[in-house]
């Protein structure tokens, strides 16, 4: 049985039961108008809800009783003791259906024509008898047959109080177990009280289970009003749904679900274009619909967000300002935010007609005032041409949801699962930390993201992102990814969340709290809102399939983004954004100098290398500035990164440095800033992707595999397998024969002891690393030189 035919029996047995004495009272005073009515609303609300369901007969029997119930409240039938008898038998009848309906059994087959028939007029004075047997013809297949679960209504307070109890009783179970575990083993007591612990879970998961509803039962209706609604208007919508299995209060939905159609109606009415227009513009004829729900302790973000025109604010404010909502100087006084915001008041409308949709300027303030009647907040942020977004923050009482706990000094924190992408340990491979400014970056699988750690965001001893740390990458409803380090990651598990003290919740930092299994508080992160603090939002995140390509570059102010950075030679310069792709940090083996050439190996890549020399490569990790003209690459060397920048106003000329473009002013300090044009033209050409030699080590070596292998791969080989033939082969002075040089393998011979007989001309001390390196890299460059 589904959803809605649960509650339409649910709610049918409900009017039964509340009905039931009045049907004794009403046939003992068949006068009685307010019995009466009592009556007739049941009826009448039965036959509606049976039309909906499709269920003719109960829809018929029902519509009988509602006529003959109507004539006798409009005083053309006297309602005598044979009338109520017949009204009597069809709710009988009724009682009966819904319990076949409810058992999955076939209705009562006959008996109708014998019901409806009694409640015409001219049926006063036959016999009630065959009526009454025909009402219960039929009501016994249903009370044998299957049993169907059965549903009550309760209030949400009850709900409430009944989940408090049981917090308390799991808070006492954990302090008896300490107790008991203090007491030693007490195999009278460890068996009853294993049950009655199980028995708690159950309880406490059945009880934090019964309000919630997944909020997909809001997303089902919403796919035909966006086909109707676009069908209407010429439109080409698709809607794209996320989080449906994210639960909240049966009750929130229901108090939410006008506020989000409504959203819906304005976003394609207003927002999302005609094919015809969106195909000039550069985009898909097929505009995009998103919704997406995310939990977050006791409250959930829904994102409604389409990729049409956006909202257009000197519309607005001439709008505002012709409605006498403020005026002209309060207009140029506000920023762009606060004129969107306006869509929120009353009274306004920005539709150049009114339709049966929109125009009349009642909604958008309506929707407002039922999301805060709730206890919850929208705002809304736009881009005119790209989309708009709005953001409904709805409050929950009581909630469960997954989620991960992490700890910061010693106190643990909540995070929830449904924002959790990945968790990756700082001292990974894959994970390297870098610094722009003040801001902490990591880059993982090739992807840089931005970094911050627990530790500042709560002001408990901060610090910057290190590989001590573990990182919990993060997104965001917007689709923005960043990365939260903690000290230590605990576990994941299923909470029962309670909101704070106002002023707690506040503070933007904390969502909620909870308690876990061994009765310790845990306040939930609120991790939208840490982002937001930290600008690590995009208000309209558009996808690139429906993003419209640009057509002519317009540049609103002479402004400017730069990288600045530290050479080697100490010196601070500066590069336009623009040109860094990416910033890497390369091993020491990876370099390669011959004279005045310099090359350097970056994802399988060489890649020429600029501002830098044999000398300069000390660390075992240099940090690389990863430039790209779309064309080509280069790998700029740094000492140290410093921070992006806005510059505004033109470059100082520079006539005595031909490869600086001009000179910025950052901070009161002159720093050049490097010519991309120059630097391009100079050193420019296409990346060449690196042959990957392979190198054969010696068999059957312990130390071969230990000490040699991670060298050799940190270098750009790969280790041969079998008889793969190689590039080169690395052998050990008396331990390995010499092999014969082939048509195409080279041979390193490395020698063990420094102290001995006078080594092999050309060998190389096993653990003279930088001879090691040299030798490999003139393989390669021996091997680049012959493909040229």
């Amino acid at each position: 049985m589904d959803d809605l035919l649960a509650d339409f029996v649910a709610e049918t047995r409900e009017m039964l039961e509340a009905i039931g004495g009045e049907l004794v009272a009403w046939e003992s005073d068949p006068s009685d108008r307010s019995r009466l009515d009592s009556i007739f609303r049941f009826v009448h609300t039965v036959k509606g809800n049976c039309g909906f369901f499709d269920f003719p007969r109960l829809e018929k029997l029902s519509h009988a009783a509602e006529g003959a119930l109507a004539e006798a409240r409009a005083g053309h039938r006297k309602p005598d003791s044979r009338f109520v008898s017949a009204v009597l038998a069809v709710i009988d009848r009724i009682t009966h259906m819904t319990n076949a309906i409810e058992a999955g059994n076939p209705m009562p087959k006959q008996g109708d024509e014998f019901l409806i028939a009694a409640l015409a007029p001219d049926a006063a004075d036959s016999d009630d008898r065959p009526v009454m047997a025909a009402s219960e013809t039929g009501g016994k297949p249903a009370e044998h047959g299957a049993a169907a679960p059965r549903s009550i209504r309760l209030p949400v307070e009850l709900l409430d109080r009944v989940m408090s109890g049981v917090s308390d009783m799991v808070l006492a179970r954990n302090d008896l177990a300490r107790r008991l575990r203090d007491a030693g083993n007490e195999p009278t007591l460890d068996g009853p009280f294993e049950r009655l612990s199980g028995i708690l879970t159950d309880v406490r998961d059945a009880i934090t289970r019964m309000r919630m509803q997944r909020i997909e039962h809001l997303y089902n209706a919403l796919p035909r009003l966006v086909r109707d609604l676009s069908a209407e208007l010429g439109k080409q919508v698709m809607v794209d749904f996320d989080g449906g299995s994210v639960e909240l209060d049966r009750e929130m939905i229901e108090m939410i679900r006008d506020p989000v159609t409504h959203l819906i109606r304005n976003a394609i009415d207003h927002g999302i274009e005609k094919p015809s227009d969106r195909i000039a513009k550069g985009k898909r004829e097929i505009g995009m619909l998103a919704i997406a729900a995310r939990q977050s302790g006791n409250r959930i973000t829904i994102t409604i967000s389409d990729d049409g025109g956006g909202l257009n604010a000197d519309k607005i404010g001439r709008k505002a300002v012709s409605s006498e909502l403020i005026t002209q100087a309060d207009l140029d006084a506000m920023p762009a935010e606060a004129v969107t915001n306006l869509i929120f008041e009353a009274g306004l409308s920005t539709a150049d007609e009114v339709s049966a949709i929109s125009g009349r300027g009642v909604g958008m303030d309506v929707v407002r005032a039922n999301i805060e009647k709730i206890g919850g907040t929208i705002s809304v942020a736009s881009h005119p041409g790209e989309g708009t977004i709005f953001y409904l923050q709805i409050p929950l009482t009581l909630s469960i949801i997954s989620a991960l706990t992490v700890s910061v000094g010693g106190q643990r924190f909540a995070i929830p699962q449904s924002y959790v992408e990945e968790i990756a340990h700082g001292a990974s491979s894959s994970v390297h930390f870098s610094q722009v400014g003040d801001t902490d970056l990591v880059t993982f699988r090739d992807r840089r993201i931005p970094c911050l750690t627990l530790n500042n965001v709560l002001g408990v001893n901060p610090r910057s992102a290190g590989p001590d740390q573990r990182l919990v990458l993060l997104m965001l409803g917007s689709g923005d990814l960043f990365a939260l380090a903690v000290d230590k990651i605990h576990d994941q598990e299923d909470l029962v969340i309670k909101p704070l003290a106002p002023e707690v919740m506040h503070t933007g930092t904390y969502a909620g709290t909870t308690l876990l299994d061994d009765g310790s508080p845990v306040l939930m992160l609120d991790i939208p809102t840490i982002a937001s603090r930290n600008g690590l939002v995009n208000d309209v995140r558009m996808r690139p399939s429906q993003a419209a390509p640009a057509q002519d570059a317009v540049t609103q102010e002479s402004s400017r983004t730069l990288m600045s950075f530290t050479g080697f030679d100490g010196r601070v310069r500066a590069m336009g954004m623009e040109l860094v792709a990416r910033i890497d940090q390369v091993p020491a083996e990876a370099f390669d100098f011959d004279g005045e050439r310099a090359n350097v190996v970056i994802d399988g890549q060489i890649m020429t290398l600029v501002g830098a020399s044999s000398d300069n490569i000390q660390d075992s990790k240099v940090k690389i500035l990863r430039l790209s003209d779309s064309d080509c690459e280069l790998a700029y060397a740094v000492a140290e990164l410093g921070e992006s920048l806005i510059v505004t106003g033109e470059l100082t000329p520079c006539d005595t440095d031909a490869e600086v473009e001009g000179i910025a002013l950052i901070d009161g300090q002159p720093v050049p800033v490097i010519d991309g044009y120059r630097l391009f033209g100079l050193h420019g050409r296409a990346s060449v992707p690196q042959e990957v030699l392979v190198c054969r080590l010696p068999e059957d070596d312990a130390w071969a595999q230990r000490m040699l292998a991670p060298l050799v791969t940190s270098a750009g080989y790969r280790i041969s397998s079998g008889d793969e033939e190689a590039d080169v082969t690395i052998a050990i002075a008396d331990r390995d024969a010499e092999p014969s040089e082939t048509a195409r393998g080279a041979t390193i011979m490395l020698h063990t002891d420094l102290t001995g007989s006078e080594p092999a001309a050309g060998s190389v001390y096993r653990y003279d690393r930088a001879a090691l390196i040299g030798a490999l890299n003139t393989v390669r460059t021996t091997k680049s030189r012959k493909r040229a």
